[in-house]
């Protein structure tokens, strides 16, 4: 199907079909057919904006600048040679044109671009360009070793996108799971609605408290993001670490997270469905009382967030009172979170 089009046979280039589909071995071929296509006189300004904006120009164009920030790259961060440049330039703009012409490897019966020599020439002369130019940017650019050290810096921190990020890729473990159990057995059926939904925040207690003692302080989402869990003051080793974590203080913290605070919302509105069908006076002060409790808890919760957040360096109320924080596992030295969830 794939064809060598010889020098000076013409091919429609707006779309690639099986009968057009070719590769275009002519080198410059791409600076012939914008020659071609304009009328540029050097002393004629009115054939400027004809000439350069010319489709094939642009294509030449944009095929220079598409590996321009590639050779920057292998220069300033890698310190390559202008000869490793000039080869993973070539190899890289291959892969390009080696995926077009295999219809993305298969996905496509055809190629779905044309194999053109000029797009390898022109990607790999921005590649070199880069390599070039890259002096001249050092004076705008950070030192390689200021971009580790602020890499590191970055890593050792547990942001609160972090830990929230951990966080819900563990309930979308445990929700995977209790659906699974949900729809496939009939362990849940015998129970109400209402306490199949409580065995949700009951689940992740376990989970969390489970995995924190036999992970040394980690679950799988805290493991995806780097973060584990730390006794605080204690100067602590991954190995080592669930050791510093004393499993009370844990069953505290993980029952305040997940048995309290995050269903919140949940038992308050089984009060208020409970306040509606009318119970006896004692029932509903009970209810009443118990219903703002866990109102004033949240919104205590929402202001230390904020609290937390902007000063960044201090951990969420149930953290302090557990004497618990979030370190980062990706290096030697410990740091607590910002903000917590």
């Amino acid at each position: 199907m794939n064809s060598i089009v010889p020098s000076g046979l013409f091919i429609r280039r707006d779309s690639v079909t099986p009968e057009s589909a070719t590769m275009l071995l002519t080198p410059f071929d791409a600076v012939r057919r914008w020659l071609d296509g304009c009328s540029f006189v050097l002393t004629d300004f009115s054939t400027y904006k004809d000439t350069f904006t010319n489709p094939d120009f642009l294509q030449i164009v944009f095929n220079i600048l598409l590996l321009l920030p590639f050779g920057v790259y292998l220069r300033y961060y890698f310190n390559r040679r202008w000869y490793q440049v000039l080869l993973l330039s070539f190899l890289y703009s291959l892969f390009f044109e080696c995926t077009q012409l295999s219809g993305l490897y298969g996905i496509y019966p055809y190629p779905y671009r044309f194999f053109e020599v000029d797009d390898l020439i022109c990607n790999t002369l921005g590649g070199m360009i880069g390599f070039w130019i890259t002096p001249a940017l050092l004076f705008f650019l950070p030192s390689r070793k200021r971009l580790d050290e602020t890499a590191y810096r970055r890593g050792s921190e547990v942001s609160s996108f972090r830990r929230l990020f951990g966080l819900l890729a563990d309930y979308t473990i445990i929700l995977g799971v209790y659906f699974c159990v949900w729809k496939f057995t009939d362990v849940l059926q015998s129970f109400s609605h209402s306490i199949q939904l409580f065995l949700i925040p009951l689940f992740a207690f376990c989970y969390f408290t489970v995995c924190a003692i036999l992970f040394h302080g980690t679950t799988f989402g805290k493991f995806l993001v780097s973060i584990r869990l730390e006794r605080t003051g204690k100067k602590n080793t991954k190995k080592h670490a669930a050791a510093h974590v004393p499993v009370l203080l844990l069953l505290l913290r993980e029952g305040i997270l997940h048995l309290l605070l995050i269903p919140s919302p949940y038992y308050i509105l089984l009060m208020y469905s409970a306040l509606s069908a009318g119970p006896s006076k004692r029932t509903e002060m009970l209810l009443v009382c118990g219903a703002s409790s866990l109102i004033a808890f949240v919104i205590f919760f929402i202001f230390n967030f904020c609290y937390c957040f902007i000063g960044k360096n201090r951990d969420l109320f149930y953290d302090r009172l557990c004497r618990i924080h979030v370190t980062s596992s990706t290096s030697g030295t410990t740091q607590t979170s910002q903000s917590s969830l």
